[in-house]
């Protein structure tokens, strides 16, 4: 009898150590939870079709310049007189910010004009070294093959240009208008996420620096999680 009852509690036992054992394995073999962050994650990174821009040094810049680093691409136009200019301020402090830390070794900054007419590589290279000195500026040339919209399109880079009533027709003074996130580029040259700013009042829009800071790290360190498996 009591030979029965040992086995019966051994069995019970096993039992739910096996329970235990498929409950654990399960757990451990869950996907990761994807980061909540103020913006959108791509967990599998989006391909850019083949662009060609000019760098603010007069040099080509293409995919293959997107490679090996990560790269956050906040785009506008230089006489912009509020957003553009306060967006590449925050992205200063940040990258400023991570470099104490350690952790920007592999990040560089982009500012792609969407005004490529007045924002040549002479302006952008008075313009945005001004907020950080290792900050990439971007723009092209008129080209009638116009190799820069694979950028702008892959990108999702939205802007309108705008005419003043009774302007020329080949005048440079007319309106800029654009849409207001920051696009995160993982090593491999594709889009991973995009980071939308704070809207305090109606019209306005603001990048927090501590919220970009800590989504950017939450990205990177899920993409490193999912692909180290």
């Amino acid at each position: 009898m009591v030979n029965s009852r040992w086995g019966m509690a051994l069995g019970f036992i096993v039992a739910n150590l096996a329970v235990v054992a498929v409950a654990a394995a399960v757990l451990l073999n869950r996907p990761l939870d994807p980061p909540i962050i103020q913006g959108v994650l791509l967990p599998e990174g989006r391909s850019l079709a083949p662009f060609t821009l000019i760098d603010h040094h007069g040099d080509a810049f293409s995919n293959d310049d997107l490679i090996g680093n990560w790269h956050l691409v906040s785009y506008g136009f230089t006489a912009c007189p509020d957003i553009c200019p306060t967006t590449l301020h925050t992205l200063g402090n940040m990258v400023g910010e991570l470099r104490e830390a350690g952790a920007a070794n592999d990040l560089s900054v982009l500012f792609y004009t969407v005004d490529h007419r007045r924002d040549d590589s002479a302006r952008l290279a008075q313009y945005v070294p001004y907020f950080d000195p290792d900050f990439i500026g971007l723009t092209h040339a008129d080209d009638p093959a116009n190799p820069h919209l694979p950028f702008e399109r892959s990108l999702g880079i939205s802007a309108t240009l705008a005419p003043y009533p009774d302007s020329a027709p080949d005048s440079t003074d007319y309106q800029v208008s654009h849409g207001v996130s920051l696009l995160l580029v993982n090593p491999a040259g594709e889009l991973q996420a995009i980071f939308k700013p704070d809207n305090p009042a109606p019209g306005t829009h603001s990048f927090n620096e501590t919220t970009l800071r800590k989504d950017y790290l939450a990205v990177r360190e899920y993409i490193a999680a999912i692909t180290s498996d």
